[in-house]
């Protein structure tokens, strides 16, 4: 049975030992990289990093769960993971934002499920938001980007994200709720939230109204 102490122990020698590896520069080092953290992979899940590729994050989560509630230390170890062997795969840019995107999206999902309660996810979250930048990010990730943004309290981000969604034309029916419902609960906050979420009751009316202005130009 995995235990979280078990499970985290495990991800901090493996992040260590590939840390030191990669430093060497060496091409047979990151070799032993790419053995090490498929081999820690396949321990976990069972699955090659073909097939985990393959399968959504989604898929994922239910799959390492057991078809169950979520096991959040199973699921913490993988977004860990996959971070870390992407971690080794940058000189593959393809490759190495698939998993990038793919841990992300696990990371969020277990904060959103509210199941995951790390401080230093949040600090992964964000340094892999900063790696995926020069790429376009998927509908489904935006999604989550922008639920994430205000589960953290972080509303100007996440209207930059609903206003990037939208002027992509990557909405439908749910997004454009979504986004109504956004500005709504926005305007059921205190000011102080508000202003600490970086976007004060007048922004927020402002937003609504550039919100609404963008989606009657796209109709």
């Amino acid at each position: 049975m995995y235990q979280k102490d078990y499970i985290m122990k495990m991800i901090e020698q493996l992040t260590m030992a590939i840390a030191t590896l990669l430093g060497s520069k060496s091409k047979s080092k990151i070799e032993e990289c790419h053995q090490m953290v498929n081999e820690a992979l396949y321990d976990l899940t069972g699955m090659s990093e073909g097939t985990l590729l393959k399968l959504s994050h989604k898929d994922l989560i239910s799959i390492i769960s057991g078809g169950k509630e979520t096991n959040t230390e199973k699921c913490l170890a993988l977004a860990e993971m996959l971070k870390l062997k992407a971690d080794v795969s940058k000189d593959d840019s393809v490759r190495s934002f698939a998993l990038y995107l793919k841990s992300l999206n696990i990371f969020i999902e277990l904060n959103l499920a509210q199941s995951l309660h790390v401080q230093n996810s949040y600090q992964t979250i964000n340094e892999i938001i900063d790696l995926i930048k020069p790429y376009k990010i998927p509908r489904e990730s935006n999604q989550l980007l922008f639920r994430y943004y205000e589960f953290i309290g972080q509303y100007d981000k996440a209207e930059d994200v609903l206003f990037k969604m939208i002027t992509a034309n990557e909405k439908d029916e749910i997004i454009i709720n979504e986004g109504f419902a956004f500005y709504n609960r926005l305007k059921g906050k205190t000011l102080m939230d508000l202003e600490g979420g970086n976007l004060p009751l007048d922004e927020v009316i402002e937003g609504l109204e550039v919100y609404q202005h963008l989606l009657n130009n796209q109709t």
